[in-house]
């Protein structure tokens, strides 16, 4: 299982690479896709894009887990050392008291630059999408070698509702999320909760049983903390970071796409999509009518269309204003 160790606290994460086969009569595309997923998921929530990218497409795809979901670790914890003899944690050990954004990006900064990807392109959800941002303006690595961007119900700039932006989602709404997975019937309550992220009662949404409990699997595979911890990081708005976005050079002429569900009542289409086109004007924005947060599984077959596409786009070619469609 292929992991590194967080330059932060040397907290073991997971991540999976997949390359295609050589084939000298297919040549392989020169750009990895790199695959940030959303909160409270792991990588696993992409699994059903990666055959298609990897055999047919012709893409390297690169899926870490964030720290505490997945297979990797919410924090390093004490050295194996002092477990054996019971002494005291070694003071030189690096140790995690506060995870934050900049912990996340150092470590995503981290992975890329160790395995030098080289070109690559985000395909990010949710919490992954201002993480991606936060990432492109941290690394020199990363702004020298991302060439794109797809933000699937982008959990940002705004997360809480303000004079602002009285769209966003109220306070008690991350509060009764986090209440809930942190009581004594967290997987009853992730389960709940799934079938308004993918909005199963439009019409269009369906989904089978069992695939709901394969990603209820998911949550619940999640470290307690983690689950809790992470809303509390991303409810702030990200305006300021967005905006040092917009104005960077090289992020002008770069092909971006927001891929945002008409009926996501996590992160509405007006505190979000809408704001993002505002701000990056240059930006694809397509709204998938009747779609909720988890458009990436109930309308899979056009995002896949919508990813091969931005990702083949040249740095400043034009985009359209919006589009809407089912």
């Amino acid at each position: 299982m292929p992991t590194f160790k967080s330059p932060v606290d040397g907290t073991s994460l997971y991540y999976r690479y997949y390359e295609p086969l050589t084939c000298a009569s297919d040549p392989v595309q020169p750009l990895t896709l790199v695959f940030l997923h959303g909160w409270p998921m792991s990588s696993r929530m992409w699994d059903h894009f990666f055959i298609p990218l990897v055999q047919a497409h012709r893409f390297h795809v690169l899926a870490p887990d964030r720290r505490g979901f997945g297979n990797s670790d919410w924090n390093a914890g004490p050295t194996s050392r002092s477990l054996v003899s019971g002494s005291a944690v070694d003071s030189s050990t690096p140790r995690t008291t506060a995870v934050s954004w900049q912990t996340l990006t150092d470590d995503l900064t981290a992975l890329l630059t160790a395995l030098d990807i080289g070109p690559f392109a985000f395909v990010a959800a949710s919490m992954g999408c201002p993480e991606s941002v936060l990432t492109y303006l941290s690394s020199a690595y990363v702004r020298a070698n991302c060439r794109a961007f797809v933000w699937i119900g982008p959990n940002m700039p705004y997360n809480i509702r303000s004079d602002a932006c009285p769209a966003a989602p109220l306070p008690e709404v991350w509060d009764f999320l986090s209440a809930g997975l942190s009581g004594p019937v967290a997987k009853a309550f992730a389960a709940e909760q799934l079938t308004s992220v993918f909005r199963v009662d439009l019409a269009g949404n369906e989904l089978e049983e069992r695939v709901l409990r394969f990603y209820e699997r998911l949550v619940c595979q999640a470290d307690p903390v983690a689950l809790v911890r992470m809303p509390e990081i991303f409810r702030d708005d990200l305006v300021a970071e967005l905006t040092r976005f917009a104005e960077s050079t090289g992020a002008e002429k770069m092909p971006i796409m927001v891929l945002h569900g008409g009926a996501d009542t996590g992160m509405p289409l007006e505190a979000s999509g809408r704001v993002i086109k505002e701000m990056l004007p240059w930006a694809d924005l397509r709204v998938y009518e009747n779609a909720g947060h988890g458009l990436y599984l109930t309308h899979a077959d056009r995002v896949l269309k919508d990813i091969i596409e931005i990702v083949a786009r040249k740095p400043g070619e034009s985009s359209v204003d919006e589009i809407t469609g089912k």
